[in-house]
């Protein structure tokens, strides 16, 4: 017999009692001879006769027997019973789990913003929620999903403003198990347009401030006790993170292309012009040299930039899972799908699906694509119904699907539907003085996001980035100055700090030989010698200041044979003021 679990909430607003039924026949009432004693309501309530998977429950003032299934509900004399089921709570734990799980292995905060929200709304068996970002003069709706998993059009409409508002001005959440009970909001126009039971709006805190909002609500009365919505309050601060990103991504139309080489002026003309339209792009380019973000830029600069733009790489997903993924699935589709799943596909409708390494899906999965092309529509796995779509398609390879095409591996009528213009992306060696454009970008943005102090990149490191062949292209540039910005010595990245391997410069080149036992005082020597060198950058006095007095002090150590306290008496300093001058 399956274990059952009654939830009696003794009067409107109070906390729910959770009790398992281990009894066959259960009392209830304020007579101190009940099974349950209630200090509020009648002597005898009612009774609670235990069946499998179900209960029954005669309430006195009722005068008639209930029978009550999971979920179901009872109310009477102001007190409210409902019967919870063992078995759905540990799917529901279950749900969880596999929510962390995914949240953990996303690749991008619109996809987990989509997860997160998928997952609230299983585990709180909400009719419909939303994900909300706030903003100076009010917020907007990053994602809006019904208990299905489709996506909600009009989610402003389908959300109580009130609520939301007072939310993200107090920091506090809003839990209503029954909306019309409550004086502030009983009376709400959307409240009452909406025919909304109850609902939950959790704040999404981070360091004092409130970025966004969870809000999730159903058509009839709902209690949520106080474990489901501590769980439902770490799940939205898991998600914190990825809200954060997703705030921080650039608003539609602004241009994240950086860079004033040729190929990336011309690249950035064509996203102009092909941005705004509905035709399909494949771009074509190197691995790491930046697709994605020109996929994101020609997403922005469309119709569709108000929905998160949803992007996979196909060649991260294992064949077996890739059509799960794109096409989704019903529940009891194979093992181990345990509720209803919205597929990528889906999930982009009214937006822009990005694949990237599009010419690694398998042939019968290309076929399956080009079908939801043609008739804009998708199924889901163990669904025989259509599903309408309306999406952009954008995909890139690192490939030449053409070649592909001709061998055999790739579907020819596939790619005549996705290249309806071809946009190639530069590898990094190809963009000239780019480089060092984006090295700068990439390093302020590290020692923003780690909390380092700013960095200045030398003559020497400059040379070296531009002489560099850069395999991994942007990505690779973007992990050499994060490793950069950690590991350097000093303010100042010089081209040792890169990590790129040794790469002569007339400075070094000039330079005499260190001499025996004093290596400090050949770097001290090198660094003036370039900083005065013509034709050399000026770089900021502070920061050569701090390098020059840095060495010295290093020289000084040395020639004390390592003693610091011998070398902070002949500086004429203290200990401790020679060892601020290391940091």
């Amino acid at each position: 017999m399956a274990a059952l679990t009654i939830a009696i909430v003794p009067m409107p607003g109070a906390q729910a009692l959770r009790l398992p039924l281990v009894k066959r026949i259960t009392t209830i009432g304020s007579d101190a001879a009940a099974d349950v004693v209630l200090a509020t309501g009648p002597a005898q309530w009612g009774v609670v006769h235990r069946g499998d998977g179900a209960i029954e429950v005669l309430v006195a003032s009722l005068g008639e027997r209930r029978r009550l299934g999971p979920g179901e509900r009872v109310v009477a004399d102001g007190i409210e019973l409902a019967l919870e089921s063992a078995d759905l709570e540990r799917d529901r734990e279950r749900s969880i789990d596999e929510l962390v799980s995914a949240l953990a292995a996303v690749d991008s905060p619109e996809r987990a913003v989509e997860l997160l929200l998928t997952g609230l709304l299983g585990a709180s068996g909400a009719d419909l929620g939303a994900v909300i970002l706030a903003a100076e003069d009010g917020y907007s709706v990053a994602a809006a999903r019904d208990r299905d998993g489709a996506a909600l059009d009009g989610a402003h409409e389908l959300l109580s403003d009130t609520i939301v508002r007072d939310v993200l001005a107090s920091g506090d959440r809003v839990h209503l198990d029954d909306i019309a009970a409550h004086s502030r909001y009983a009376a709400i126009p959307s409240v009452t347009a909406l025919r909304l039971g109850g609902a939950l709006c959790l704040p999404m805190r981070l360091d004092g401030r409130t970025l966004g909002a969870v809000f999730l609500a159903r058509r009839d009365r709902h209690n949520l006790g106080e474990r489901t919505i501590a769980e439902l309050r770490i799940l939205a601060a898991i998600a914190v993170p990825f809200l954060a990103q997703l705030r921080r991504t650039a608003p539609p139309g602004s241009d994240e292309l950086v860079g004033e080489s040729p190929p990336v002026m011309q690249l950035r003309s064509l996203v102009r012009r092909v941005g705004p339209t509905d035709l399909s792009a494949l771009l074509h380019g190197p691995s790491g040299s930046g697709k994605e973000l020109v996929a994101r830029a020609i997403h922005a600069a469309s119709a569709r930039a108000p929905r998160p733009m949803i992007a996979i790489n196909c060649a991260s997903v294992a064949p077996t899972l890739l059509d799960a993924e794109l096409f989704g699935y019903r529940k009891g589709a194979f093992t181990g799908a345990m509720a209803d799943r919205v597929g990528l596909i889906e999930a982009a409708h009214g937006s822009t699906l990005f694949l990237d390494e599009v010419g690694d899906m398998p042939l019968a999965m290309q076929a399956a694509l080009l079908r939801v092309l043609e008739q804009r529509e998708v199924k889901r796995l163990g669904d025989n119904l259509p599903r309408p779509v309306d999406f952009r398609l954008v995909c890139a390879s690192h490939k030449d699907l053409e070649v592909e095409a001709n061998a055999g591996r790739f579907r020819a009528d596939l790619l005549f539907r996705l290249r309806e213009v071809t946009l190639d992306v530069p590898p990094l060696a190809a963009r000239g003085d780019d480089i060092v454009l984006l090295a700068h970008a990439f390093l302020r943005r590290a020692e923003q996001q780690l909390g380092l102090a700013l960095h200045t990149l030398t003559d020497d490191a400059r040379a070296a980035l531009r002489a560099y062949a850069w395999p991994g292209n942007v990505r690779e540039l973007k992990a050499t100055m994060r490793r950069a910005a950690v590991l350097a010595d000093s303010k100042l990245i010089r081209a040792a700090d890169l990590g790129l391997g040794a790469m002569p410069n007339a400075a070094s080149a000039a330079a005499p030989a260190s001499a025996p036992g004093a290596p400090d005082a050949h770097g001290l020597r090198a660094l003036i010698d370039a900083a005065i060198a013509p034709g050399a950058a000026v770089q900021p006095l502070a920061s050569m200041r701090d390098e020059v007095v840095r060495r010295y002090v290093e020289l000084a150590i040395e020639r004390s044979g390592g003693d610091r306290d011998a070398a902070a008496r002949a500086l004429e300093i203290g200990v401790r003021t020679l060892y601020r001058y290391l940091a």
